[in-house]
């Protein structure tokens, strides 16, 4: 992937329903080249645009899961919990033997639902622990900006007209039942047009339009892009876990929110009180940036760096021999019955 690809995935990662038109304006080539170089990355798994459901809301607390696991059954885990729909961001850890993932549940949930209390039951979990993100300072589309050739800020201003980059609200309204099958055709392809969604779901362009924009301004979907950078070189990621004094922690987040190496911050439950995500080069970019950008801010106590050695799933994505490959259908939760057959791997893992 050379500079013209990472410029396009840029254009994308700040509006991914941006007109190609547009992106081939800023990028500084044709639009016919723009659509070949992006229909290329999809086709190679590369990236992936997608609008989503929100997860962070007043009704969904998010939590982060790190389980240790038996080291031949962690992989078969990790794809179990990746063929949850309320599990995003599953990957293997530490040689193979940790998973971390994030999971939703309802703030009413009943003991007994979501993913969480299954755990403990799970033979080929060893041990776990489970941090409830408090509050989310980066995390979203634009939030990993590390490319050696970055857009400019008039190539930005310019492709969003003059419009912020859209980050992630902390509340939403929940996605109504009459726009669900629209949410449905926008996980296949984020960057489907009106026009096709129109033809798609027999409704008139003027309902998908304005149901769209309602959708997209009220914050109860977001445009992800699921992306491998590792294409682009960036082939060494982890996650830190940072121990701050109490009264640094918004500080610390907000100072890690505008690092370029950071694609999520949160404050979370737990010893380490906060988590963030982070892509580099190699690891000598990450030994940088842990040394000198991370450990010189003040409140800094300790930081552990787990690194990740093979992604199984993005946002809404699984992630199979170093490719993005999405479903022909929605990801199915527990318990659900498609053509007789019940989505049930008890014996396996117990997380259904």
């Amino acid at each position: 992937m050379d500079i013209v690809d990472q410029q396009i995935l840029q254009c994308l990662m700040l509006d991914g329903r941006a007109p190609m038109r547009r992106i081939a304006e800023v990028v500084g080539v044709s639009e016919q080249t723009a659509t070949r170089r992006y229909r290329v990355m999809r086709e190679a798994g590369v990236l992936r645009v997608l609008v989503t459901e929100a997860a962070a809301s007043a009704i969904h607390s998010l939590w982060l899961l790190r389980l240790q696991c038996r080291p031949a059954a962690a992989a078969h885990l990790g794809n179990v919990l990746a063929a949850r729909d309320d599990v995003s961001w599953v990957a293997l850890h530490s040689g193979g033997a940790e998973l971390m993932c994030t999971t939703t549940l309802p703030a009413e949930a009943e003991c007994g639902t979501g993913v969480l209390p299954r755990i403990s039951h799970t033979s080929e979990v060893l041990s776990f622990t489970t941090h409830l993100v408090l509050h989310s300072y980066s995390g979203g589309p634009a939030e990993w900006s590390g490319f050696e050739e970055p857009l400019s800020e008039d190539a930005k201003r310019d492709l969003l007209e003059g419009r912020d980059p859209h980050r992630r609200k902390e509340t939403y309204s929940p996605v109504r039942l009459e726009d669900r099958a629209l949410l449905e055709e926008l996980r296949r392809d984020g960057r489907a047009t009106a026009s096709a969604l129109s033809r798609t779901l027999n409704w008139p362009l003027s309902r998908v339009r304005g149901r769209l924009q309602a959708l997209l301004d009220s914050g109860a979907v977001t445009v992800d892009v699921d992306v491998m950078l590792e294409a682009f070189g960036y082939r060494v990621s982890a996650t830190l876990l940072v121990q701050v004094s109490p009264d640094r922690i918004v500080t610390v987040c907000e100072a890690l929110s505008t690092h370029q190496q950071t694609s999520w911050v949160a404050a979370v439950t737990g010893s380490a009180n906060i988590v963030a995500a982070v892509t580099c080069r190699d690891s000598i970019e990450l030994f940088s940036y842990v040394t000198e950008q991370l450990g010189s801010l003040p409140g800094v106590i300790h930081v552990e760096v787990v690194p990740l050695l093979s992604r199984l799933k993005q946002a809404a994505t699984r992630v199979a021999g170093g490719r993005l490959v999405p479903s022909s259908h929605p990801l199915r939760k527990a318990g659900d019955r498609r053509g007789g057959d019940e989505v049930d791997v008890v014996a396996a893992a117990d997380i259904y």
